[in-house]
Order: structure tokens, then C-alpha cells, then sequence
């Protein structure tokens, strides 16, 4: 009987082995040939795979029953055949004479064939009225006195017969439990293809329901376009991975409506700015050519207008390509330790040789080497001193104090200018912002330096507090870590 397990086990392993290995990959390779060359959807996808999924769990449940079952079948048959062998064989040695009725009435019952050979292999007894014409050549040899063939299993054992040995062999037809198994291989072939039809059309109408919003967010981002950025999609009622995708692509659009406003703002904008100089130096060209050559003030006028615009022009076409670098993340930032109070001390004794209408002055200057861009910080300075010039009416003063705050170097710029209303303050560093709305470039620039500023102290991991009162003055920290 352990030749039999092992048999049978060894065949279920080669199976299973089989099916674990050839039979994904081939489904695999089959599902990539078939998604490369035609289109199919989603809710297509996930329910074919699901189903190939289900299907091959439920192949395996299949086999797995059969096998058992077979394996259950077969025992119990070769069980019967020992125990009539035995019976049979005490029937025979406990009488003197061969009790033909008694065995025939036995195997009737059992449904066996019964065949007695003498010691020299000829038959003495059947009760078969034809013995199948079966030799050990046309048997598969399973264990000592077990074989079978195509429709019937043996079993042989010694016989002792009126002092005479001899040989019983007990066969029986596997004819029913063929039977049995082919109509448990029909009954579950049948039930695993109803269930497997129910499988993919409740697997298509739930994948269809639970990707309807991906259908309906697919049409609304359609519909968007540049011209309309307002649309937004409406969050599925569900609290899943759906939901968040919703959420996340309404967030994406509000940065993206964000940046297409502040680009159309920063364009409308830098037009405005650049058509104010041009049309000044093309007035003051039309009054050259009419005037210019003979009168020498209006030469003379001419030719400073059209090199202050040309400045001006010249200073806002660098912010505007300083700023794109930046947008780009082109802008090079080249690292490397100064000595930051230094660089104070040289940017206020600049500011004094520039403009002498100012009082400048620094009433504490600590000791600090820090790590960045020399030049960069020292634009970022000057643009926050220029500003405060702007805004700081003649004999005004402007500090610039510096101190180290445990790992922070803090620089303060502070005047005692016209200030910022509180309303302004939270717009000061978006570009082109300019508290006075009728944007004259009288007294202020092109609304770019305070953003650029910024954009230099964030880069050097830094922070910017403002503090203003109106008609009282500006203070502006900065905080860069040491």
C-alpha cells in the first residue's frame, strides 16, 4: 500500500508542479500578446484576470478533489480484493475438497472473479466462464501482489490446497469507479463553468459600478482647457484610493490655475512695464527728428530720457531673465564661506557713496562666517536697502545691524520710511505687487526686487519677517542658519 501513496503522490507533484509553473507563465505571456495588440479597458482587465485567477484555483480544487476521491476509491477496491483473497484462501485450506459453491456464492456478492492455480500454474478453479487473456507484460506492476490493467485490478497470494501450493489471484472490474469518476469529473467540470460564467458577469457589473467615477473623472478633465481651469472634479462618496485620486487631481488643478494666473499676471504685467519706456524713448526719437538737430536742449533733454529708459529697461530685462533662470532652476548657486559682517560693512559703506540724501548706520555688526553665495546675499541687501531709499523721504535713516541667535545669523534693515499698509504686507513679494495701484514707476521700480530677494534667502535656506506701520517705517529680518 506505500508503493501506492507514492505512486500517487509522485503523480499529483509532476501535476501540480506542472501547473504552478508552465501554466502562469502561458497565461501571462497570453495576456501580454493580447493587451499589445488590441485595447481593452480597465473593468476588462480586472475581471479577465480575476476570473484566470479564480479558474486556475478553481482547476487545482478540481484536481485535488479527483485525486482524493480516485485515491479513496482505488484503496477501498484493493482493500476488498486482500480481504476476499483471505476469506477465499481460508475457505479453501480448512476444506479437504475445493468448495466451489461457497466461493462462487462469495465472489457473486463481492463482485470478483476468482482464479486457483496449482503449483505448476494451470487453473484448477475459476468462476469466470472466460478468464481475460492478460499476461504480466499487459499489467502495471503497482506493489507485491497488486496490478492492474486497463479496465481491471489484481491482487495475487500463495495458497496451500490439499497439501499442494498454489496461487489465488482475486481481480475485480474497475468499470463503476470509472463511472463514479467521470460523473464526478462531469459534475464539477459543470459546476465550475456556472461558476465561473457568474464570476465574470458579477465581476464585470462591480468592476464596472467601482470604476464609474474614473469614467466620469476621465470626461471632466476633458472638458477642461486652458481658456476654463474653474472646473473641478466632485469627490466619490466612497472613502477610498478613488476619493484621494479625486482630491489630489483637484489640488494639481488649483496649482495649475494658481500658476496660469500668475503667469498671465507676470506677462500682463512685464508688457505694461516695458511699453512705459518705449513709448517715452520713441517720443522723445519723434521730437529728435523734428527739433532735436537744431535745438541743443531738446538734444540734450532727448538723449538723457532715452538713457534713463534704456537703463530702466535694461535693469527690469535682467530681473525678468534672473527670474526665468530661477523658474527653470537654472540659476546656479555657488556656495562657499564669507564673512558676513564684512559684507554688511561693505554694502553700507556703498550705500552711503550712492546716495547721500540717507542717513545709514549700523549699530551692532557680530562676527559671522557663514556658508553661501557672496554675490547672491549681497543682491538680496541691496535690494532691500534700494527699497527702503524708495520709500524713506530725504534725511530719513536706514540700520543695518546684524547678530548670531544661536545657529541663525539675523540681519535686520530698518527705516523710517512711509511704511506698508497692512493690507499690503502679505503681497509685498509676489511680482510686479505694488502698493500704489495706478503703477507709476515714480518713486519704485518694476515691483521684481522684493521677489528676488526673497527667492535668494530661501535659497539659502533662510526666512523673511517683515514688520511695518504706516507713516512710521519698515523693518525687514532676515534669518539665515550658520
Amino acid at each position: 500500500m506505500l508503493y501506492i501513496i507514492k505512486f500517487i503522490t509522485i503523480v499529483v507533484f509532476h501535476v501540480l508542479k506542472f501547473i504552478f509553473t508552465i501554466i502562469p507563465v502561458l497565461f501571462a505571456e497570453l495576456f501580454k500578446l493580447i493587451n499589445r495588440r488590441l485595447h481593452f479597458s480597465i473593468t476588462f482587465k480586472t475581471t479577465t484576470a480575476y476570473t484566470l485567477i479564480f479558474s486556475t484555483i478553481l482547476f487545482l480544487l478540481g484536481i485535488a478533489i479527483t485525486g482524493f476521491f480516485g485515491f479513496f476509491l482505488f484503496y477501498q477496491t484493493s482493500q476488498s480484493l486482500d480481504q476476499n483473497s483471505r476469506v477465499i484462501a481460508g475457505l479453501v485450506s480448512e476444506n479437504s475438497a475445493l468448495p466451489r459453491d461457497k466461493i462462487n456464492n462469495y465472489a457473486k456478492i463481492e463482485e470478483s472473479t476468482v482464479i486457483l492455480y496449482d503449483q505448476t500454474g494451470q487453473i484448477i478453479y475459476t468462476n469466470s466462464e472466460s478468464v481475460p487473456a492478460t499476461s504480466d507484460l499487459t499489467r502495471t506492476q503497482l506493489s507485491d501482489g497488486i496490478s492492474l490493467d486497463r479496465n481491471n485490478l489484481y491482487y495475487e497470494a500463495p495458497i496451500k490446497f490439499q497439501q499442494n501450493n498454489g496461487k489465488i489471484e482475486v481481480y475485480k472490474s474497475l468499470a463503476r469507479e470509472i463511472f463514479y469518476l467521470q460523473w464526478l469529473i462531469t459534475g464539477l467540470g459543470s459546476s465550475f463553468l456556472f461558476t465561473i460564467i457568474i464570476t465574470l458577469i458579477i465581476g464585470s457589473l462591480t468592476s464596472r459600478k467601482m470604476l464609474r467615477p474614473i469614467d466620469k473623472m476621465t470626461r471632466t478633465a476633458r472638458s477642461i482647457s486652458a481658456g476654463d481651469l474653474t472646473t473641478r472634479l466632485d469627490p466619490v462618496d466612497s472613502h477610498d484610493e478613488l476619493k484621494e485620486l479625486t482630491l489630489t487631481f483637484n489640488e494639481m488643478l488649483d496649482r495649475i490655475q494658481g500658476s496660469f494666473e500668475q503667469q498671465k499676471t507676470f506677462v500682463s504685467d512685464a508688457s505694461h512695464e516695458l511699453r512705459t519706456p518705449i513709448s517715452v524713448i520713441q517720443g522723445y526719437t519723434d521730437l529728435l527728428k523734428r527739433w532735436g538737430t537744431t535745438d541743443p536742449a531738446v538734444l540734450d533733454e532727448s538723449i538723457d530720457a532715452i538713457k534713463s529708459e534704456a537703463d530702466y529697461m535694461k535693469g527690469l530685462v535682467e530681473k525678468l531673465l534672473f527670474l526665468a533662470s530661477t523658474d527653470k532652476k537654472k540659476q546656479r548657486i555657488e556656495c562657499q564661506p564669507f564673512a558676513l559682517h564684512e559684507l554688511i560693512d561693505e554694502v553700507i559703506k556703498e550705500s552711503r557713496l550712492i546716495d547721500s540724501k540717507h542717513e545709514f548706520s549700523s549699530e551692532q555688526n557680530d562676527m559671522i562666517m557663514f556658508n553661501g553665495d557672496e554675490a547672491l546675499i549681497k543682491q538680496a541687501m541691496r535690494i532691500f536697502i534700494d527699497n527702503s531709499i524708495k520709500f524713506t523721504p530725504e534725511g530719513g535713516a536706514i540700520r543695518v545691524n546684524s547678530s548670531l541667535k544661536g545657529q541663525k545669523a539675523l540681519i535686520m534693515i530698518e527705516d523710517t520710511g512711509i511704511g506698508i499698509a497692512p493690507e499690503d504686507l502679505p503681497h509685498i513679494f509676489n511680482r510686479f505687487y505694488k502698493a500704489d495701484k495706478s503703477r507709476s514707476r515714480e518713486g519704485s521700480g518694476a515691483g521684481l526686487g522684493l521677489s528676488i530677494g526673497k527667492w535668494i534667502i530661501e535659497q539659502h535656506k533662510g526666512e523673511i519677517k517683515v514688520e511695518s506701520t504706516l507713516h512710521q517705517g519698515t523693518r525687514i529680518i532676515l534669518s539665515l542658519p550658520v
